[in-house]
């Protein structure tokens, strides 16, 4: 909201100082500069307002899961969320069954059908198919369960891609080493997992 703020507060005073300097050739530079300025913090926040939306759906979707997640507390699970890992971020909810098994959770909030084609994880709307602009999610995924592996200094560690919206048309939820679920299936395919 500042940016806005600033950029409406530059374009004021582009147009004020253009109508005290007029049409000189230093009245033209600073109008241009002005112009050039107010829509620069103007984009600029447009930016962060987009990425202040991603960052609160992002953790509408995170607060959901660990609503699923309950039960498996209930039972003994031991559930992490956010653990900070050094190249990846942080690992958004890792989890250590009764069972000694270990878990890591990449929540994601993209809507769509999510396919598994030419080795890449990719959604689908109608017939469009589409890449994720954040990248290759299940290399991230992966990643995250090998540092979560030696954080942990467990033997293996599960990854999971777990959306909050739209479904998974992937045989047998796995893509690429790593089982990228619906969130409505997530708690039924970690405690499958963890037979």
């Amino acid at each position: 909201m500042l940016r806005y703020a600033a950029s409406i507060g530059v374009l004021v005073g582009t147009v004020m100082l253009f109508s005290i300097l007029g049409t000189s050739s230093l009245g033209v530079l600073l109008s241009l500069g002005g112009l050039a300025g107010s829509y620069y913090l103007y984009r600029s926040g447009q930016h962060l307002m987009k990425r202040a939306d991603d960052a609160q759906r992002g953790a509408k979707a995170e607060t959901e899961v660990a609503e699923l997640l309950r039960p498996l507390k209930r039972k003994g699970w031991q559930v992490e969320y956010n653990l900070r890992i050094k190249r990846w971020g942080d690992a958004d909810v890792v989890l250590h069954s009764l069972k000694g098994n270990w878990y890591v959770v990449d929540v994601k909030s993209h809507g769509g059908t999510k396919v598994f084609e030419d080795s890449r994880l990719r959604k689908r709307y109608g017939r469009k198919i589409y890449y994720f602009k954040e990248g290759d999610l299940i290399d991230k995924v992966k990643g995250q369960a090998k540092e979560v592996k030696n954080l942990k200094g467990a033997r293996s560690v599960t990854a999971l891609l777990c959306f909050t919206k739209g479904d998974v048309d992937i045989l047998g939820n796995k893509a690429g080493g790593v089982y990228v679920v619906a969130a409505a299936d997530l708690v039924s395919i970690l405690l499958r997992l963890d037979r």
